[in-house]
């Protein structure tokens, strides 16, 4: 299978790598996020709210157990959306690996530049990158769908 592998098939993993897992990778990290502000309204969930109304004992099941699953779950988000990104770099590595391997086949390949580091000459390519589609970069750092750090203060 190695002998069918071209160009563009690496640029397939560089976009996997680059683009589409660490969009993957942000959607767990914005659901995780979104877990740590959701502690509740004004009387929602809270560890020390009455049992039920009316109630003068004040630990409320409820609000504890909620503490404990939202624990979880941001934990359970903020892994998986590490597991993609531990997941892409494992393809830009298998990319990089070989194009490196196959020097012979990849030689147009190997210029660096500052469009996509290895793959640069063929991303500067109009046929093979479109630099104006939005969905074909990697997300720029404070965009909307940039990954960006994952809340692990629960």
């Amino acid at each position: 299978m190695a002998e069918n592998v071209t160009g563009g098939d690496l640029y397939r993993l560089w976009r996997v790598s680059d683009v589409h897992l660490p969009r993957v990778a942000d959607v767990f990290y914005d659901a995780n996020r979104l877990l740590g502000g959701a502690s509740g309204g004004a009387d929602a969930f809270r560890v020390n709210a009455p049992a039920y109304p009316g109630s003068s004992f004040m630990t409320s099941s409820i609000g504890g157990a909620w503490q404990e699953l939202r624990t979880e779950l941001q934990l359970l988000m903020a892994q998986v959306g590490d597991t993609v990104l531990d997941g892409a770099r494992g393809v830009r590595t298998a990319a990089l690996v070989f194009n490196e391997t196959d020097v012979s086949n990849a030689e147009d390949l190997l210029i660096v530049d500052a469009v996509g580091g290895p793959l640069g000459d063929y991303l500067r390519q109009p046929a093979n990158h479109d630099p104006a589609d939005v969905a074909s970069h990697p997300p720029a750092a404070g965009s909307e769908d940039h990954f960006g750090t994952p809340d692990r203060t629960p």
